[in-house]
């Protein structure tokens, strides 16, 4: 199996609309991506906000949840993620609301839009057209177009960065132009050593997807600025390799979750835990998942570990999107899967 993910041609076959070759392109995304949205003309109004609202759905959404967790120990409003057709009933004139839908067709974001219109919320849109463009064209609502020949779930840095970088040019959050530029660096060099070209034995991306082959995914993160990258991972075992997969974080796991692992009988041969680990980690916090992680593998035995890469928090959330996007397309691989493919959702779409 490993031999597997180390053919070219076999992978060729299999990825027949080329996904690993778009992930791998990811370096170069990064590179177009990381100015977007600066230097956006706003009303002086969107600086007299004071909470973040940020809507959307699948991959668009999980940008959301990304800031969350990064701007969490920065960021004096509160920064909400919304996964749903209805506005919260907090929204009012000093919320800033992004709505961020990659297609520009997400039903739900677009009913997020007009009620956030109602409520004269101060709204930026981030999309690649649409029925959401044209909204906010008629609307005269300010919105960030981003190049659309990709797939969404593979377009994080087209929908993140213009939201970091609205956010930073209204003075919301610090400066970052010098962790983007360490951002820049680190995801230039995993791009060479997680991309398809590199075996198996120097490609964490590869050793991780193929000790995950049979199993169940588990992803624990180990600090809220892993929550989103769970979450993240999570969505992108779904999608790419249609598969099953669950995540938390510590040290919530260490007050639930953690007494679960006792009672899986003869379940646990089918479960695998990876920890997605942060040195940012509280003293206390990192006992908690040491203590945890013994427990979890008198159980089930041996847990994997996902340690990201980086100084600045921004390096180390974009090596974590990176290394868990390339695991799931190499686990798909695995299962001799087009990870591009999404029949079932697709059906949803088509009849709603």
């Amino acid at each position: 199996m490993a031999t597997k993910i180390d053919n070219v041609e076999l992978i060729k076959k299999i990825d027949c609309h080329g996904m690993l070759a778009e992930l791998e392109q990811f370096p170069k995304q990064l590179q177009e991506a990381h100015q977007l949205g600066a230097g956006l003309k706003l009303a002086a109004a969107y600086k007299k906000v004071n909470k973040i609202l940020i809507c959307g759905m699948g991959g668009s959404a999980i940008v959301g949840d990304l800031l969350q967790g990064y701007l969490k120990l920065e960021s004096e409003l509160p920064v909400i993620v919304n996964r749903d057709s209805h506005l919260p009933a907090f929204v009012d004139r000093q919320t800033l609301v992004f709505v961020v839908t990659y297609s520009g067709n997400t039903k739900e974001t677009l009913h997020n839009f007009q009620s956030a219109l109602a409520k004269k919320a101060k709204i930026i849109a981030v999309t690649s057209g649409g029925k959401m463009c044209q909204a906010a064209i008629l609307n005269k609502i300010p919105y960030i177009k981003v190049k659309a020949d990709g797939l969404p779930r593979a377009s994080i840095g087209l929908l993140f960065f213009p939201v970091l970088n609205i956010l930073q040019d209204l003075g919301l959050i610090a400066d970052k132009k010098k962790d983007i530029r360490e951002t820049l660096r680190v995801i230039n060099r995993l791009g060479r050593q997680w991309g398809g070209n590199s075996g198996i034995r120097q490609n964490r991306a590869k050793i991780l997807a193929l000790s995950l082959l049979g199993k169940i995914p588990v992803l624990y993160g180990a600090t809220s600025l892993m929550d989103g990258i769970s979450r993240r991972w999570k969505g992108m075992i779904n999608e790419n390799t249609k598969m099953f997969a669950a995540y938390n974080t510590f040290p919530e796991i260490a007050h639930n979750e953690i007494e679960c692992w006792q009672s899986l009988g003869n379940l646990r041969k089918h479960f695998k835990v990876i920890v997605l680990q942060d040195r940012m980690a509280y003293p206390e916090d990192k006992k908690r998942l040491i203590l945890g992680t013994h427990l979890i593998e008198k159980y089930i035995g041996k847990t994997e570990t996902a340690a990201p890469v980086g100084t600045s928090a921004l390096a180390r959330l974009f090596s974590m999107i990176y290394l868990g996007d390339l695991i799931s397309v190499y686990l798909a691989f695995l299962y001799a899967t087009d990870p591009s493919l999404m029949p079932n959702i697709d059906y949803i779409k088509k009849h709603l």
